[in-house]
This record gives structure tokens, sequence and C-alpha cells, in this order.
């Protein structure tokens, strides 16, 4: 995740971006839950948890009231998981289809009430054993559910399409899990046979797994998360002269000090220290990607690309698309980069210059209250209802957020959601530009999981990967716009347009980068190549200079940056930020300009869950990702705000 320097500011005549709320009104509906802020707070990444105001933490009640609640119903599952043999062999009775579906659909629920409690237990207290022992009790609950289902999906996709319609007729209650039916056999003829099924299972195959991919670690990704919570970091000297430690939370903040010194021993420090495991660490990624290729090629696909997009259903033309579109664009990248060199007056620009601000005399730091106010008022073009919900969660009180970072929880953020109880949002707030952004990023995921879970039920609720970004960046280019809109000052507009541009570059450019390195090191894998330390560092340092042009200087650690980005155990995701980023400009643009239309048009997509093809659903919102348009509009935006960026400025980097 984007973080960036929190520096100290008081609200004084220096215009800072949390005097933007006091320019507007808050939208009738949800004006009520703004009354009572809550307390102050300096987020310390290096305290205890109990340093940090109960009403920052979430509440998991609502999921188990206790530990000792949770492993009992784990152990209720287990004992409930044989009732499944019932309907072995019987699928052809569309009532017995209808009843076994049911129970499958409740026990796969419960099981994800039990390992999403046991990942948010753990995910903020890495090092404690008993949590991490929870994770893994609960993987193995989810683990035998799937093997005990596996008869499901084997008799599901040998009935014909003519006796699977009588029995949506004989038993019309079949129709709720159509959506659950016609995805798994769109895929019938990656079936193998029993027998192979049941190895591919016990081996922890996932093309057929229906919960995130992100959310079932395979034992190499595990050792990759172990492996980084056991690494020693370094200290580093920060802008006082004072000694603090290190680490993967507090990375983004040293990275992006207006101390260039600071930033660049935090950089370097990091990336040293990760090559001291490098060769660990490629032995995870390594062994990861092969797996990735074997799940693959065990079920008759060519690449493990093929397999991964064909699972959410998506056409390879997507992720081609998206790569040779952004290389065409990649002077624009280039050009970007020597504006930043020349803002900041450099001879060289190196990675730790990247995350700064260009634009001097702009101070800005973003408490969660003034985050939370503006976030309400750059969403509201998405209506009232939707206000309500966000409302509901941005209250601290309310138990969705485990908002502040501290020592042992982990880095980043996410969200995620079972059917029914809220979601749940996971932050390290600092305080940022940045940080407000990224809060506003998973509230899109937060209400995108809760406005699917109303409308859906539990077998068609969870939308796929492809469609996971759309929303987050969504509401992360409205609230640009809104901030850009609400500037009255040159350099506020300037800072707030580079801020835009850091977006696309982070999301559209980086991102994409990343999925060049994943496809060339499962390219590699595929090829019988041997991954190593040194050919991951090549690789990802040969895309660096290719993305960042002849002006940017490559540093001699840079090329380990690879090793520290658990995305690249996600299974073919980090291209979805891509794709979820030019759709999210798109329909942004839509509800700018069409209004309530095009902002019903995006809740009903929202809403739809995964209750027909993903791209059917995109579209339904008026964007078309197997066409360049939306990726060209994408790279126009960035193209216009760059040439605005320029002239509010006074430097320009060579384009028109």
């Amino acid at each position: 995740m984007r973080r960036v320097d929190r520096t100290i500011w008081r609200k004084t005549a220096i215009w800072t971006i949390v005097t933007v709320p006091l320019l507007v009104v808050i939208p009738i509906g949800f004006a009520a839950e703004l009354a009572a802020d809550p307390p102050a707070f300096t987020p310390d990444s290096n305290a205890a948890r109990s340093a940090i105001p109960a009403v920052f933490k979430w509440n998991l009640a609502p999921l188990f009231p206790s530990d000792e609640a949770w492993d009992a119903a784990r152990l209720k599952l287990l004992q409930e998981i044989p009732g499944l043999e019932a309907y072995d062999g019987k699928l052809n009775d569309p009532v017995s289809l209808r009843a076994c579906l049911e129970l499958y659909f409740q026990l796969h629920s419960d099981g994800n009430f039990v390992t999403l409690y046991a990942n948010l237990r753990q995910s903020t207290a890495q090092s404690d054993e008993t949590a991490n022992a929870m994770v893994q009790r609960s993987l193995v609950a989810m683990d035998e559910l799937m093997q005990a289902a596996a008869f499901i999906r084997r008799e599901v996709l040998t009935l014909s399409t003519e006796n699977l319609e009588k029995a949506y007729s004989v038993e019309p209650g079949l129709t709720e899990y159509r959506p659950y039916l016609d995805n798994l056999r769109r895929r019938a003829n990656r079936l193998l046979s029993p027998e192979a099924e049941r190895v591919l299972s016990l081996l922890g195959d996932n093309l057929w797994a229906e919960i995130d991919l992100n959310e079932i670690p395979s034992p190499l990704e595990s050792a990759f998360g172990a492996l980084l919570t056991d690494i020693p970091w370094p200290e580093i000297t920060d802008e006082q002269g004072e000694k603090v430690r290190l680490n993967l939370a507090n990375y983004g903040r040293y990275r992006a000090s207006d101390d260039r010194d600071v930033r660049r021993r935090a950089v370097a420090a990091l990336f040293g220290t990760l090559r001291q495991y490098q060769h660990a660490l490629a032995a995870t990624l390594g062994g990861q990607f092969q797996l990735d290729v074997d799940y693959a090629r065990a079920r008759g696909y060519d690449t493990a690309l093929d397999a991964y997009m064909d699972k959410d259903g998506i056409d390879t033309k997507v992720y081609d698309n998206l790569v040779s579109t952004i290389n065409a664009n990649l002077p624009l990248l280039h050009r970007y980069v020597e504006l930043r060199k020349k803002a900041l007056g450099l001879d060289e620009i190196h990675l730790y210059d990247l995350y700064i601000p260009i634009v001097e005399g702009v101070a800005v730091e973003v408490p969660f209250a003034d985050a939370r106010t503006n976030i309400l008022a750059g969403l509201a073009p998405l209506g009232a209802d939707y206000g309500a919900a966000l409302a509901e969660g941005l209250d601290p009180a309310n138990g969705w957020m485990d908002l502040y970072p501290h020592r042992d929880k982990g880095s980043g953020a996410f969200s995620v959601a079972v059917h029914g109880p809220h979601p749940y949002v996971f932050m390290n707030y600092q305080d940022s530009l940045d940080d407000m952004s990224t809060l506003a990023h998973e509230f899109g995921h937060a209400l995108h999981s809760d406005l699917a879970m109303k409308a859906q039920p539990y077998s068609s609720f969870r939308y796929p990967a492809f469609l996971a970004e759309v929303a987050s960046t969504c509401n992360e280019s409205l609230l640009s716009e809104y901030l850009v809109s609400k500037a009255t000052d040159p350099a506020e507009k300037a800072y707030l347009l580079v801020e835009r541009l850091e977006t696309i570059r982070g999301t559209i450019f980086r991102q994409t980068m990343f999925a060049e390195f994943e496809r060339q090191v499962h390219g590699f894998v595929e090829e019988g190549t041997p991954i190593t330390a040194a050919l991951l560092e090549e690789t990802y340092s040969d895309l660096v200079q290719r993305y960042y042009g002849p002006g940017y200087t490559v540093d001699e650690n840079d090329g380990m940056e690879w090793a520290y980005i658990p995305h690249f155990y996600y299974k073919y995701y980090v291209y979805s930020y891509a794709t979820g980023l030019t759709s999210g400009i798109a329909i942004a643009d839509r509800v700018k300009t069409l209004g309530k239309p095009a902002a019903d048009a995006f809740l009903a997509m929202l809403a739809g869950g995964a209750s027909a093809p993903p791209l059917e659903l995109l579209g339904g919102a008026g964007v078309d990702l197997t066409k360049p348009d939306a990726l060209d509009a994408a790279m126009k935006t960035f193209e216009e705000t760059l040439n605005e960026v320029e002239k509010l400025i006074g430097t320009n980097s060579g384009g028109p």
C-alpha cells in the first residue's frame, strides 16, 4: 500500500488539507453520525497495542465473542462437514442437489467466519503463537470442507444441460445457485478423475477455491510472512538525529521524509537488510510460482496466467492489453520523472525521491477526523444511501476499523467481509494525505462487500478479484476530484494534482510493472529456468529502468524491492489494481458527467457481487476493458494532469 510521510503541522495560516471540510456541507442523512469527533491520537508504529484507545480498534464480537466461542464453532464445523457425504452420488436428483448446496454453502459461510476471525486476530498480533495457531487450525477446517465437497463439482459437471434445466423447473429453489453452477460448468473440461482431484486437493490446489486466494495462503506464502516477521530490522537516524527502529509499517514514512538523507538511509537499510535474506526470499517466491505452474499444468493449461485468469472468467487479452497499452505510454512516465527531477532541483532522481511532495509551501497533515469528513463529502455524488453506510463504517465506535499502527501489527491496509456482519477495515493510519486516500480506497472494498451481501445470497455475493479494485479506486478518484475542486491557491491545486499523478503512477504504471514481473518470472518457471535471487534482482531492475526511463537512477540494492511485496504470492492479482483504477477513473468521470444514472449503474454493479460474469457486470457500469478505450482515457487523464502541473509550477519536462 502507498503511504507518504506524516509531517507534524498545526492548523496555521499555511494551507493544509485539513481546512477543506470547512468549505463543505455534510449531505443530509448522515450529519448526525459526525456530531462527536473521536478522541485525538498521535500514531506511533512502535507503540504497544494497549496504548491505542479502544475506540480505534475493531470489534470482532459480531464474528465471535471470544476465542473460546471461535474454537467451539471450529469444532462444530468439523463435526458437521461429514454430513455432505449423504449427498455423494445423488446430485442428479433436483431435491438432493438443492439440499446439498444449501448445506455446503452454510458450512462454507461458517468456515469463513472461522477463518476471518483467526486472520483478524493474527493481523494485530503477528508474533502471538496462539493467534498464528488459530490461523492454521482455521485453514485445516476449510481444507477439510473443500475436500469433502469435491464431489459436488464432479457431479455437477457431469450433469447434462438438459437435465439441469429440468431441475431448475422441478425445484425452483435451485435458481438461487444458478450463477454458482454456471460458473462451475464453464470450466467443465478442466475436471480431472476423482483420484487426481483428491490428490490435487491434498496438495492445496486453489484453482477451484471458492474464497479469495489471498485468504488461503500456501505454506510458501506463510513461510514468506514468517520470515519477514523474524527479520531483525535495522535502526536508522531520523530527522531529529534520534535512532529509530525501521520496520515495514514505518518504512513508507521514512522513505517519504523531507530530509533526503533520512529517506535515502531508510531505503538503503530496508533493501540492504532484505539482501541478507535474498536466497531464502527467492526460494519462497520461486516455490510459490512453481506451485502456480504445477496447478495450471495439472489441469491442462499452457501457462499459470491462463489458469488464474480463467478462474475468474477473464480473457488473457485483458492482461495483454494492459501491458501493451501501458508500455506504449511509458514516455509519459519518463516525462513525469523528469518533472520531478527538475522540480526538486536534483541532478539524479532515485527511488527515495519518488514519494515526496514537489510543491513547496504546502503542508499536509490529515488527522482521522478530518479525513472522515473529506471522504464523506468527496463521495457524496454516490448518493445518500451510500453515504449513510459510509458514515456508519467511518464511525470508529461501530467497530468496523482497526485504525492505527502499533508494534506487532501487520503492515499495509485491507478490507475483508463475511456474509452477514459488517465488513472490517485494517489500516495503519498515520495522518497523511495518502492515508486518507487509502482509507477511502479500503472503504470502497468494504461497501462493495456490504452492498453485495445485502443484495445477493451467500453463494453469489463474493465478487471476483477482477472487480475487487474498481470500487476502491473509484472512491480515490472521486476524493481526488473533490479535493482539487476545493483548492483555492495554485500551490494547493498543484499539490493535489501531483497526488493524482502519483496515484496513477503507483496504481497503473507500477502495478503493471509488477504484473510484467509476475508474468516474466512465471515464464522462467515454465521454461525450466532456475529461480535465483540474482535472476529476480536482474529481472526487477531491468523493469524499473525501462518503466522510469533513462533519467532515473537505479541504486545498488533497488533490485531487491521484489523481496518484500506480498502481492506476488496472490496468484496474478496485481494486474487488477491497474485495471481497477482504470475502471475507477472511467466510472468516476461518468458519475461526474452523467450524475445519478451513472452512480446508480455503478452501485448496481457493486450490488451484483458474483451474480453474473465480471466483464458483464463491469459493462453494466459503462466500462469495457476488452477494448483500449478506458486505458487510453486514463493515460489521457495522466497527460492532461501533467500538463496542468507543469503550468502551475512553471516547470516544463518536455511535453506539449
